[in-house]
This record gives C-alpha cells, structure tokens and sequence, in this order.
C-alpha cells in the first residue's frame, strides 16, 4: 500500500510554467494543513513573498525546484532572487539569478486577509554558481522564460 502523500497540489492554475533551458516546464505550488510554498509576509508597507514551485504534484523533492523571492515597497519590487535548484538542496551548483541577466515583472499583488494573489513572470538567463564561495557564470546559463498567478499564505511571526 502506497504511503499518503502530505503535501498536495492546488487548483491547476496555481503553478509556475513556461520555458526553461529551450523545453517546457511547470512547477506546482504545495499546501498541507494551512502550510504552503507559496508565503508572504507583510510589515507595514513592506511585503516579502516567497514561492517555491516543485516538478512533482504530490512531493517535495528539491530537485528541479525554482524557487522565487522578491520584496515589495509599497507595492513597487525593490528586490528579488531567483534560483532553479540542479541538486538536492539550495547549495551549488544551482542556477540563480545573481550576477544574471534576468528580470521579474510583477503584473499585480493584491491581499485579501490572510491571502494575496501574485501574477508575474521572470524573464532572462540564470547564471550558473557551480560551487560555494565561488561566483555565478552568466556563460553557462540558462534562458527562462516563466509565468506565475498563485496565491500565498500570510505567514505571521
């Protein structure tokens, strides 16, 4: 007998998809018991969100994962990291978008209570950082091209 899954996929639509690397790519957004991939904190003007998309609907799995984090002031982006995760965990070699060629076009972010709907896509070529310490490679990047409309969870602290 197959073990539970914990951690499940939201409605079709709440996903990052699009282009990564020439082939086409989704990653999907999990949720369990009020926890989710997809966070946001807010801080009286300032908002910080937090999506991690996975290849696999019903695991967890680092491998593959794209992960997105960007803070707004006042609704404008002042900041943001990108990174798509090669290996097991958030330690090179991965693919991020320090010292990149890629941007982050917010189309809108908008809460309602403990939920905020963010729309957007990243654009441009990830830099590769093949070891600790050592400085990302834009000459061995990668072209993405991604979409996103989820909706994150308030995390409160």
């Amino acid at each position: 007998m197959a073990a539970a899954c914990l951690w499940s996929a939201p409605a079709l639509a709440e996903r990052l998809e699009g282009v990564l690397d020439g082939k086409e790519r989704e990653w999907f957004i999990l949720r369990h018991e009020g926890d989710s991939t997809a966070t946001f904190t807010d801080l009286g003007g300032m908002h910080t969100i937090d999506v991690v998309g996975f290849v696999d609907p019903d695991s967890w799995n680092s491998r593959d994962s794209l992960s997105i984090s960007m803070t707004l002031m006042d609704g404008e982006v002042t900041d943001y990291d990108v990174l798509y995760l090669i290996g097991t965990s958030a330690m090179p070699p991965l693919y991020t978008s320090e010292e990149a060629d890629v941007r982050l076009l917010l189309e809108s972010f908008d809460v309602d209570g403990n939920t905020a709907r963010v729309v957007g896509r990243v654009e441009g070529t990830l830099a590769l950082q093949a070891t600790l310490g050592e400085e990302p490679s834009l000459e061995e990047g990668v072209d993405i091209a991604v979409t996103f409309d989820i909706e994150a969870s308030r995390i409160e602290f």
